[in-house]
C-alpha cells in the first residue's frame, strides 16, 4: 500500500490518508477482503499520530469502505465499480484539473465546485441530511458511530473532540454522548447538537450480579469518562471498590497491575481485543459494551426527519 502525506497541503492529514486509501480501493489496488495495517503500525510507518490513522479508518468505516472488528482488524469490504471504469474516470479528472489550472482555478476551488455539484436537488425529493458524530477517543468514535449509523441510516461524519474547532464541514446536525454535549455545543455554535444516552448492556450487568462475592473485577475502558460512567452502573449491582478496580488504556502501568490481580476482566469488545495479551490465563473476560437508549435514538431520528 503506497501512501504519501504532505504536511504542508491544505487538506488535513486524516483527509489525505482517507482519500488515498479510498482511491486505492476504487482502482482495485486494495481489493475487498484486503486487511489494512493496524493503526499503530501504519502510524509508525508514516510517522504520524495514531489518532490521525484512527480517524481516517473510522471515516472509511462510516462510509462502508472498510469494516473493523475485534480479532479481524480493519478489512476492505466495499466492492467498487470495475477497475477500468475507475481508470477512465481518473483520466477525465486529470483532464479537468489540467483545464482548471490553465484557467487559473485552484484545486481547492475545483473541490468546492464538485462538493456543490455532487448534491443535486430534484424537485419534491428531500436530500438526506448529513449527521456529524463527536466522541473523545477513536475507540468510542468508531463504536458509537457505527451504532448511530445503523440506527439512523443517514451518512455519519465521525469527528474526534480534540479536532472539533467549530461546526464540522458539511453537516446538518451534530450528535454526541451526554458526557460531551455541553462542550460540543460550545464549540459548534449555530448548529443543533443532540445528546445521546449510552447505557450498559443489561445482560452483562446480570452476569456480573451472579459473580461470587470474592471475585476481584477489573474494569478497563479507553477513557476516564468511560470508567466513571460504567462504574456508576456497576455500583447499581453491588460492584464497588475494593472488589472493583479500574484502569484505562492511557495508563499502561496501572493497567498491567490492575489486570494482574483480576479474577474477572470487564471491558468493551474492542478494548478486550487490545488488552488480550495482558489478561492472566485464569481470568474470565466479560464483554461490557454500551448501547444507545431507545429514547435517545428516537429523539435523534425525529430531529433528522424534521
Amino acid at each position: 500500500m503506497r501512501l504519501r502525506l504532505d504536511r504542508h497541503a491544505a487538506a488535513s492529514l486524516p483527509a489525505q490518508l482517507k482519500a488515498q486509501i479510498r482511491y486505492q480501493v476504487l482502482t482495485g489496488l486494495l481489493p475487498a477482503g484486503q486487511r489494512l495495517p493496524p493503526v499503530r503500525t501504519l502510524a509508525g510507518f508514516l510517522r504520524i499520530n495514531r489518532n490521525t490513522v484512527a480517524r481516517a479508518y473510522a471515516e472509511l468505516e462510516a462510509e462502508g469502505v472498510v469494516d473493523a472488528r475485534p480479532g479481524r482488524g480493519t478489512v476492505v469490504v466495499w466492492t467498487p465499480p470495475p477497475a477500468h471504469a475507475a481508470r477512465a474516470l481518473a483520466a477525465q479528472i486529470d483532464r479537468l484539473l489540467t483545464t482548471a489550472a490553465e484557467a487559473g482555478v485552484t484545486v481547492a476551488d475545483v473541490q468546492a465546485m464538485l462538493a456543490v455539484r455532487a448534491r443535486p436537488r430534484r424537485p419534491g425529493v428531500r436530500a438526506r441530511p448529513r449527521l456529524g458524530f463527536v466522541e473523545c477517543n477513536p475507540v468510542d468514535l468508531t463504536y458509537f458511530g457505527r451504532l448511530v449509523r445503523e440506527a439512523t441510516d443517514v451518512p455519519v461524519v465521525p469527528v474526534l473532540l480534540d479536532d472539533l474547532a467549530g461546526r464540522p464541514d458539511d453537516v446538518d446536525l451534530v450528535a454526541t454522548t451526554f458526557f460531551h454535549v455541553e462542550e460540543v455545543r460550545r464549540r459548534c455554535a449555530g448548529v443543533e447538537v443532540v445528546g445521546l444516552m449510552a447505557l450498559p448492556d443489561v445482560r452483562a450487568l446480570d452476569e456480573l450480579a451472579r459473580l461470587p462475592r470474592r471475585s476481584r473485577v477489573a474494569l478497563v475502558c479507553a477513557t476516564a469518562e468511560g470508567v466513571r460512567s460504567k462504574a456508576r452502573s456497576l455500583a447499581a449491582v453491588g460492584l464497588r471498590p475494593p472488589r472493583l478496580r479500574t484502569a484505562t488504556l492511557a495508563a499502561p502501568a496501572t493497567l498491567a497491575a490492575t489486570l494482574a490481580d483480576a479474577d474477572v476482566v470487564l471491558a468493551a469488545p474492542r478494548v478486550l481485543a487490545r488488552i488480550r495479551d495482558l489478561v492472566p490465563p485464569r481470568a474470565r473476560t466479560i464483554p461490557f459494551a454500551s448501547v444507545l437508549s431507545e429514547g435517545a435514538v428516537a429523539v435523534l431520528q425525529e430531529r433528522i426527519a424534521a
